[in-house]
């Protein structure tokens, strides 16, 4: 089967009428759509669209590949705001592609000066563009926020969580902030959230937005939709995100090492880098499992999914202290049928149901006796591979895309 750029984005044949109508003009008037993109190459990814082909990057459809898609469809003209260096080397009417680089230092001071110089030179460009709606994320400044114009539709595209999950702090601080986040989200008239656990917080922030808020489901290449493989037992663990302290590395292999003594056949991979490789690297070596304990770096796509084809069980072990929004890496082991470990913080157990196990969050020896648990219940694994096998068709079905879902927030 061969995926077309089209075909991730589903919407009504009169989709450019009915967009229209929602903004109040005449259907021979263009639309103009602002996206404030964040630090994503959305430019690589825009030279791929242009090219025809998906962005070989991303292991799942990336999210700005279908906003160019859902562009296309409804006839409309947009300004993408980024903040990495480069600018496509492709042009097409159709876009405007502006850098606005935006710095994000510690420190209160001096990172709420850095929020207001991003806020001002984005809202220069908005002004210049006069946008009819602008699509932005749950980081946005409360100073752009308030900046955009009444008339102008804001929608929310909600990638990240304000609080983990399950987790929500009543310290003064987090109150303060949360009353702030509150009151920007105000402006938000709809959205598209990466979860149902960032649309119930998203709610919570924003009372009455339920009914403009709609939730996607990832979606994968067809080419990788493959019978997936029987494990005889628990063999390859696989640790797949950035690392970080935040995302579990630690706990996740002090846990194996416990669980390794008594399952001689047992392997851990990590793949990905971050500010703890170093770190991670030095533990690594000095774990009498060492030769059992591997680092492939940063995959590419294709060897993301060609790893997850090898593996028998993929452990998410994010932290409490990370407001994880979604977790795409339990979608990318999903449709290969590989259970997953998740720490109770992680929302993407929503998309798995009853295939997952899930331990409290920080609980390294809760960690350990699931792991254990799998280890020495090959019965139980192979459940979990057949539940998964059962329920990964969400990850094909494109009009829960979050291209297709974004058009809903459009019109809603």
């Amino acid at each position: 089967m061969t995926d077309n750029l089209s075909d991730f984005v589903v919407i009504p044949e009169n989709a450019p009428l009915r967009f229209r109508s929602r903004l109040g003009l005449m259907p021979s008037e263009t639309p103009r759509v602002a996206f404030i993109a964040g630090p994503g190459d959305v430019a690589g990814t825009f030279d791929h669209w242009i090219e025809g082909r998906f962005d070989p990057r991303t292991p799942v459809v990336a999210y700005s590949t279908m906003f160019y898609t859902l562009i296309e469809k409804l006839q409309s003209m947009a300004l993408v705001i980024s903040e990495p260096e480069g600018l496509p080397k492709h042009r097409d009417p159709r876009f405007r592609f502006v850098r606005v680089p935006r710095d994000r230092p510690n420190g209160g001071f001096s990172y709420r000066k850095a929020s207001i110089v991003f806020s001002r030179n984005v809202a220069r460009e908005l002004k210049k563009f006069e946008p009819h709606v602008v699509l932005l994320g749950v980081d946005t400044p409360w100073w752009l926020m308030r900046s955009i114009p009444k008339s102008t539709r804001v929608v929310l595209t909600a990638h990240n969580n304000f609080w983990p999950m399950g987790l929500k702090s009543n310290t003064l601080k987090d109150r303060l902030k949360r009353r702030m986040t509150s009151m920007s989200m105000q402006r938000v008239c709809s959205g598209v959230c990466t979860s149902e656990e960032t649309r119930r917080q998203v709610i919570e922030l924003r009372p009455g937005a339920g009914t403009g808020l709609y939730s996607e489901v990832p979606q994968v290449l067809s080419k990788f939709l493959r019978v997936p493989r029987r494990s005889e037992q628990l063999t390859r663990i696989l640790f797949l995100g950035r690392l970080q302290e935040e995302k579990g590395v630690f706990d996740l292999l002090t846990a194996f090492e416990a669980v390794a003594f008594r399952n001689p056949g047992l392997t851990l991979t990590f793949a990905g880098t971050g500010e703890v490789e170093s770190e991670l690297r030095r533990r690594m070596a000095l774990s009498p499992h060492r030769s059992r304990i591997s680092m492939l770096g940063q995959l590419s796509a294709e060897d993301v999914h060609r790893e997850l084809e090898r593996t028998d069980l993929l452990v998410c072990p994010t932290r409490s202290t990370f407001p994880e929004g979604l977790a795409l890496v339990v979608v990318e082991a999903a449709v290969h049928g590989v259970p997953a470990i998740l720490s109770s913080v992680v929302p993407a157990k929503e998309l798995v149901a009853e295939a997952c196990v899930e331990f409290p969050a920080d609980d390294a020896q809760a960690l350990t006796s699931a792991l254990a648990s799998l280890a020495n219940d090959t019965e139980k694994l192979h459940e979990l591979q057949d539940m998964l096998a059962k329920g990964r068709q969400k990850f094909f079905d494109r009009s829960l895309s979050w291209g297709s879902q974004l058009y809903n927030a459009f019109v809603a």
